[in-house]
């Protein structure tokens, strides 16, 4: 079994993880379950030198370098050279130059790097003209471009991914790989319609659900116009996510809700723990996200494993999974997401027979042990580039 680094420049254990950072400790878990010897390892002032146990999994803090903060760590690069030759450097970092730095040590001591966009790299997010998009462009051209190149392989997770890394000028061998998901697990009908009763909502209620960051690339507003135009009869809708995390825009939202004459039908829900989470999939009749651009989003695929029917517009990159019916896939736009949620607010048999279907396929294919095995193979089995 070889020995795996996984390397990310930010690193908040638990609840509190994001969702890359949630795949990087589902996929470094898996991996150790099935015997390799694996850590995290992140650059971290605060908590330089020290190693956190996470679910039986190491996670070693680096620190960072004063002048790059957690770009770049000189501790965390001598570390890399005491690796045996066989071990295996698996960076998450697309736009921080940890990334160049894990090249950089590949080279050196003749390591296999592996890299993983999640989605990071969608054209689509940087084609305008912006200062930021810009600054993206020219990165990926003179760093992130190159790096990836002298890469042992680069991970996408969809065939469309993949297409999107080509036409950017990678030519490392790519791996298509979802993401994974543990079993979720949902509370008791009892609990789901306590949370129901807690926003003045009874049973009869038709409930959709949005979990996730609460940021303009998530289309909030489209969904909150659906609702608007699903009628007088329409469901409620319960968003769980910060809506101060970037605060512009959660006004923003608060002034299309009020708009839309529906206040009174938006429930929002704030962050959500396990539990909380647990009873929200129990309180909901379908999920709903509506992102314009998503590598894939982990609150889709728990959300299929809760046995929840799914509509997901086509920025969400689900097209394998509608393929299969797993899910209900439409166009961007209020519109589309208001034609595509109504035949499932209005038939519960049918809206119970997707969510099976839905669970059905994220049980088959997004199993993290299976996405495990894969990885490791395919760390053994490409040649080094470096």
């Amino acid at each position: 079994m070889p020995s795996i680094r996984h390397l990310v420049y930010e690193c908040l254990p638990g609840a509190y993880a994001g969702g890359v950072q949630k795949m990087v400790f589902e996929l470094a878990s898996a991996q150790r379950r099935l015997g390799a010897d694996v850590e995290i390892w992140t650059p971290d002032a605060l908590r330089a030198g020290s190693t956190e146990i996470f679910d039986e999994l190491p996670i070693r803090y680096f620190a960072s370098n004063p002048l790059l903060g957690l770009a770049r760590s000189f501790r965390l690069r001598q570390e890399i050279a005491t690796l045996p030759k066989t071990a295996i450097l698996h960076a998450h970092n697309t736009f921080n130059p940890l990334n160049l730095q894990v090249g950089a040590a590949a080279a050196e001591h003749g390591l296999k790097a592996f890299y993983h966009p999640h989605g990071a790299l969608d054209p689509a997010l940087f084609s305008d003209w912006s200062p930021k998009s810009l600054k993206k462009r020219l990165y990926i051209r003179a760093a992130s471009g190159p790096n990836l190149n002298k890469s042992a392989g680069v991970f996408a997770l969809t065939p469309l991914e993949r297409n999107q890394l080509i036409s950017l000028g990678i030519t490392a061998p790519i791996h298509v790989v979802p993401n994974g998901i543990r079993s979720v697990t949902v509370a008791s009908p009892e609990q789901g319609l306590a949370l129901r009763r807690r926003h003045g909502l009874d049973a009869s209620d038709r409930v959709m659900l949005f979990i996730g960051r609460i940021t303009p690339k998530k289309r909030l507003e489209d969904i909150i116009q659906a609702l608007s135009l699903l009628g007088a009869s329409a469901p409620h809708l319960f968003i769980a996510g910060s809506p101060t995390a970037e605060p512009d825009y959660g006004e923003a939202l608060f002034r299309i809700v009020r708009a839309c004459g529906c206040a009174a039908r938006v429930h929002w829900l704030g962050f959500l723990d396990e539990a909380a989470k647990s009873a929200a999939y129990a309180a909901a009749d379908v999920f709903v996200h509506a992102s314009e651009s998503e590598g894939m989003a982990l609150a889709i695929l728990e959300a299929m494993s809760a046995g929840l029917p799914v509509v997901a517009t086509r920025g969400c990159y689900m097209a394998e999974a509608a393929a299969t019916h797993a899910l209900i896939q439409c166009e961007q736009g209020a519109d589309a997401l208001a034609a595509a949620l109504a035949p499932l607010l209005a038939d519960p048999a049918r809206a119970r027979a997707q969510g099976l279907a839905g669970q059905a396929h994220a049980h088959r294919v997004h199993d993290w042990e299976a996405l495990a095995r894969a990885t490791m193979r395919i760390y053994v089995e490409a040649p080094s580039r470096a």
